[in-house]
């Protein structure tokens, strides 16, 4: 190769560079203004939301475009919302896109104070301004769970109650309302049930052959007030719900959250049958927990027979449970039906995502339920185990933390700390866990099992009184 295709060549690839650094971005999901005019008459409503915003007080928080904006200056919104109890706020700005809602979130619009709902319905202006070429349904979904992304950061003990675009255009042939339809195809999925909710009543704004009535959207996009009364009927019912919740009050690690039911109901409905086959017994220890827990029934089987011999035990270790669905599960029937003399509580590994202080927020409220709906129970309570192989890896670290906490927890009568791990580990300052204990550096094999059960059965014996 020569000079010059050397020279080409580097040319061609700063160019080709050029093109990957400042391509043109996703517009749906590029935070801007509708103007940045002072005196825009958009910048001033920002500017007079943001004096709001400041005071606070808001339970629910309305965020969206001209349709969430036409809603505030109605009789619903009066009578329905704007009272007690939820003071709402609205934020609405008409003519807004996604990509204005994030310009919004990024300068304050959620910061200061906490909502406990927001409700969300955007994405009929990045349909109705852009043709398809321009902005495809992709970049419209897209757009609206970056905005969901953001809500959830600003506002992480806010339910959201996600509206699907509201139909558009008379006909269902219509072009802008089979874009609509695709997004909200999608959009629908955003819901969890946990933390998003979906409030979708669109088949009621629609005539039976599918067309929109101009006596419930005039300009076949925006509600009237009887469109506005049917949107407070499917609305209402799930803000009284949500906020007559008192988990907005916990942090998500300690908020009742169910799971995905396909991924456990097989062992929820074992469990069940054996509270059942145990009512109005009493038990001498209930295991609470998560995979290492359930694996009582797996690698620990030779061992927990041994302790089956002993003591009437009932094994509630779920597989990838958190310590939020360990609180749903307990709130939702996992408690009733037996009474025991000891729970055993280890719970935490899962919580990834949750810091220290709130997995050790969420494992204190389990604490608190048992204490409630058996207040005959002791609790044994144990540390999250070391996980990793290396003392520094930060899962490790994390973990510790909140061990150091929980600890706390503990008075030694009631709630008794029972801290093993260094038996897991290999001697020496390294705190290495070996693989011979745990081949997946997280769950015990047998022999972790035994080390487990030399370091409880004391005290199984004292308070069971065998």
């Amino acid at each position: 190769m020569n000079l010059t295709q050397i020279r080409f060549g580097v040319a061609a690839c700063a160019t080709f560079l050029a093109g990957v650094l400042f391509a043109a971005p996703v517009v749906s999901i590029t935070p801007v203004p509708q103007s940045d005019r002072p005196d825009h008459w958009w910048q001033k409503r920002f500017a007079e939301k943001q004096e709001l915003v400041k005071k606070g007080g808001s339970a629910v928080v309305f965020i969206g475009d001209s349709i969430v904006h036409g809603l505030e200056g109605s009789a619903v919104w009066r009578e329905k919302f704007a009272a007690a109890p939820f003071h709402a706020l609205n934020l609405g700005f008409s003519g807004d896109r996604t990509e204005h809602v994030l310009w919004r979130l990024d300068h304050g619009e959620l910061d200061g104070y906490k909502a406990k709902v927001v409700v969300l319905m955007i994405g009929t202006n990045n349909i109705g301004h852009r043709s398809r070429a321009d902005e495809s349904p992709i970049d419209t979904i897209i757009g609206i769970n970056e905005i969901i992304r953001k809500i959830r950061w600003k506002q992480p003990q806010a339910k959201i109650v996600l509206h699907p675009i509201f139909p558009r255009g008379e006909r269902p042939d219509d072009e802008r309302r089979q874009r609509v339809d695709a997004v909200n195809e999608a959009v629908r999925q955003l819901a969890d049930g946990q933390n998003v909710f979906l409030c979708d009543f669109n088949d009621v704004l629609l005539n039976a052959d599918g067309t929109l009535s101009k006596d419930i959207m005039p300009d076949f996009l925006h509600p009237s007030d009887r469109g506005r009364k049917i949107w407070a009927r499917a609305l209402l019912p799930m803000l009284n719900r949500l906020l007559a919740s008192k988990d907005a009050d916990y942090p998500p690690a300690a908020r009742a959250t169910p799971r995905r039911l396909p991924e456990y109901v097989g062992r929820m409905t074992d469990r069940r049958r054996q509270t059942m086959n145990h009512k109005g017994e009493t038990l001498d220890v209930v295991f609470l927990g998560d995979s290492i827990t359930h694996g009582w029934e797996g690698n620990g089987r030779e061992v927990f027979k041994k302790l089956c011999a002993d003591y009437k035990i009932l094994n509630l270790g779920h597989s990838g449970d958190r310590t939020e669905h360990l609180v749903w599960r307990f709130l939702n029937g996992e408690m009733e039906g037996y009474k025991t003399k000891l729970f055993m509580l280890m719970i935490g590994t899962n919580n990834g995502n949750d810091s220290a202080e709130d997995v050790a927020a969420g494992i204190k409220r389990i604490i608190e339920i048992t204490q409630k709906t058996h207040p005959e129970a002791k609790m044994l309570l144990l540390p999250i185990f070391p996980r990793n192989s290396d003392a520094k890896n930060n899962h490790r670290i994390k973990n510790e933390k909140t061990n150091a906490i929980i600890k706390g927890y503990a008075e030694g009568n009631k709630v008794i700390w029972c801290d093993f791990n260094d038996k897991f580990l290999e001697p020496g300052p390294d705190k290495v866990l070996p693989r011979s204990i745990m081949p997946d550096l997280l769950h015990p094999n047998h022999d972790g099992y035994l080390i487990w059960e030399a370091a409880v059965r004391p005290v199984f014996r004292e308070v069971c009184g065998r």
